[in-house]
């Protein structure tokens, strides 16, 4: 795993090397290993390395033989084996044994038709002196990221934001279209990012820039719901062999690899798996936090490695690690994303990082098998409409279900936030509930909602952005594409497409901080697009979450946390540290910068800090935006110093 930095000036003028390093050295977090420039007039790239494959001999930037191509990447080619006896076979030499090279001279071969033979996490730049060109791309599902500016006379990108505001020419300011978008949604949908003209190359997309063309951007791959013609016990055999296959290939590395393990079904799935597959003893990494029971998952994972005879490692990490971690945080973010579960995420990467340079771990299962319980509640919310082939037409029969799944929701929610919070949340629901059930989109958007945007609780700059720009038809563009007429195929779509590229942030920024490299085996694309042709009445049958999923792994993971009813994803007690310790809270969105600024409404956070109630989601949306203003736009000294570096340690006034 790497970052790079890139400038490209259309306009003919010279790339600066020195400014050209120090934008490749503020992500040195990434590629510790060794570092690496390359300079063609108008053209510069840089590149960090965390060397994994071919330790000796994969240097970037990389060129070719014949000097034409040269290339940056940040990711791995997880079949590169197989793609460089191809390459041989047509004749091609090569100096190393790294997936590197094999990337780059496939794409030199091929262009853009080589990205289909891909299997990996990619972001890459690929430079053809001949042509004067530019060719970028990022893996089909936005595993590894790519961010760039471009104003016509240059293109700049880099693996993270920093790298490229690190070029003082370029203005940092808000985008507030992007702020609102994360306020609403706890992510961006789009290709907006929190800064004004710097985007992200969405997932399946690939770009070439040019002195003649400018940027020309074209989506390479997407991802359709076309059902297959197959038995359910065919479909349970084709998919238990893909996630077999997919964890074998995942664990190809020269260097120590570990295991996350939360205790739940996909990163006990790729434990187990990755523990049968390596020769050595495994390592596996867990965290719990100790403020109840309710946040403590650690007796899945324990059973689990129990069985697969992995060495289990533990973190609990505390009130005190979350204030002195949030703000080093956002720094590495660049920008929020999701919610507070990057806390104990970044927790237990620093434990895995302490122990190994590779991580495995279960992200995206529930995403494309349909494991959360928003589908089910959306799902049940919409009118029968006559769908035969959908989940629709079983739920009548699924009433004992969905009183179970609603049931079990507040019991956690209970568990949580306590009995008198969750009455009181029970009728505001209840007055929020519409009599008419609504369309779909306005159902799925109820459900996918991290916050009501009150307008009482903003100042005058977001109530006139709130105003001006509608974030629905942002958020209801992927549920418009003709992929399917399964609407609970839709919702997985929108969150493949909108939500899950948040969580992939939070993925590579919490391991990259510590330069852990993470891999994700469940979001293999093959498993991806084979998930997408099985019917959702198959995928959910009998609207039981993750049900194929489930069928597919029964034997390779312990019954006692397959049949696991207490879903969690690693809740991290928010709640109890604001209440324990509002005073964090307070110096950070009611400091004279934060009232200046007139973003939010004081007398409304000051509310919420002293209210009974529980307002920790909104409060954490509130400080993470905050303090991205503070760290990037007003580079304050307690929380940056004057090259835009995180301070070792942030001191609040």
């Amino acid at each position: 795993m790497c970052g790079f930095v890139g400038v490209f000036n259309l306009d003919q003028k010279t790339v600066n090397p020195d400014k050209l390093v120090k934008m490749r050295d503020i992500i040195a977090h990434r590629g510790p290993d060794s570092d690496g420039i390359f300079l063609d007039n108008n053209l510069g790239l840089g590149f960090r390395r965390l060397s994994i494959i071919d330790l000796e001999a994969g240097h970037q930037p990389m060129t070719t033989v014949d000097g034409r191509y040269t290339i940056v990447f940040n990711g791995e080619i997880y079949n590169y084996i197989e793609l460089r006896k191809l390459l041989v076979q047509r004749g091609v030499i090569f100096r190393t044994e790294s997936d590197t090279e094999v990337l780059l001279q496939l794409l030199a071969q091929e262009g853009k038709k080589g990205l289909s033979q891909i299997n990996g996490m990619f972001a890459c730049a690929v430079w053809d002196k001949q042509k004067r060109e530019l060719f970028v791309a990022r893996d089909r599902i936005g595993i590894k990221p790519f961010y760039y500016y471009f104003d016509g006379e240059r293109f700049v990108f880099g693996s993270e934001i920093k790298a490229i505001i690190a070029d003082r020419t370029i203005k940092r300011e808000p985008n507030y279209q992007a702020i609102v978008d994360y306020l609403s949604f706890m992510y961006v949908p789009d290709d907006k990012t929190f800064f004004n003209n710097i985007k992200k190359l969405l997932p399946g997309h690939c770009a070439t820039v040019s002195e003649k063309e400018g940027l020309l951007i074209e989506e390479y791959w997407d991802l359709t719901f076309e059902a297959a013609s197959r038995t359910e016990s065919q479909t349970v055999e084709e998919l238990r062999f893909l996630i077999n296959d997919s964890v074998k290939l995942h664990l190809r590395s020269d260097v120590p690899l570990g295991c996350h393990l939360s205790g739940g079904l996909d990163s006990s799935t790729v434990s187990s798996l990755s523990a049968k597959h390596l020769e050595q003893r495994i390592k596996t990494f867990s965290g719990k936090f100790n403020e109840s029971d309710f946040y403590d998952e650690t007796k899945y994972a324990k059973i689990v490695a129990k069985a697969s005879g992995t060495e289990y490692l533990e973190i609990v990490p505390d009130m005190k690690f979350f204030q002195d971690s949030l703000a080093k945080l956002i720094w590495h973010m660049d920008e929020p994303a999701v919610g507070p579960g990057i806390i104990p995420q970044f927790s237990v990467c620093q434990l895995a990082a302490d122990n190994v340079k590779v991580v495995l771990g279960g992200q995206g299962g529930d995403e494309i098998f349909g494991g959360y319980t928003r589908y089910f509640l959306a799902y049940e919310d919409l009118p029968l409409n006559g769908q035969p082939s959908s989940p629709v037409a079983s739920m009548q029969k699924s009433f004992s279900n969905s009183l179970k799944r609603r049931a079990l929701l507040i019991y956690g929610y209970a568990k949580q936030h306590g009995i008198k919070t969750t009455i009181k949340k029970i009728g505001q629901r209840i007055q929020e509930t519409p009599t008419q059930p609504g369309t779909f989109e306005e159902i799925w958007r109820k459900y996918s909602t991290s916050m009501v945007l009150n307008p009482n609780l903003f100042g005058l700059k977001m109530q006139d952005v709130l105003s001006n720009y509608d974030m629905n038809d942002t958020f209801n563009r992927y549920l418009r594409k003709d992929v399917s007429e399964d609407r609970f195929d839709l919702m997985l779509y929108h969150d493949i497409k909108a939500y899950l590229p948040g969580l992939l942030q939070v993925e590579d920024r919490t391991s990259m901080a510590v330069s852990l490299e993470s891999r994700v085996p469940l979001l293999d694309y093959r498993i991806v697009e084979f998930a997408a042709s099985i019917p959702s009445s198959v995928k959910v049958k009998g609207l039981e979450p993750k049900y194929i999923f489930k069928q597919a792994i029964k034997g390779m993971i312990p019954d006692e946390v397959l049949n696991r009813k207490d879903k969690k994803g690693f809740p991290t007690p928010i709640n109890v540290w604001f209440k324990k310790d509002p005073q964090f809270v307070n110096k950070i969105l009611l400091d004279d910068s934060a009232r200046q600024r007139d973003l939010f409404n004081a007398v409304g956070i000051s509310n919420m800090l002293s209210s009974n109630g529980d307002f920790s989601w909104q409060l954490w949306s509130l400080l993470n935006v905050e303090l991205w203003f503070k760290i990037f736009i007003d580079e304050d000294p307690r929380f940056v110093d004057s090259n835009g570096y995180i301070q070792k340690r942030v001191e609040l006034a």
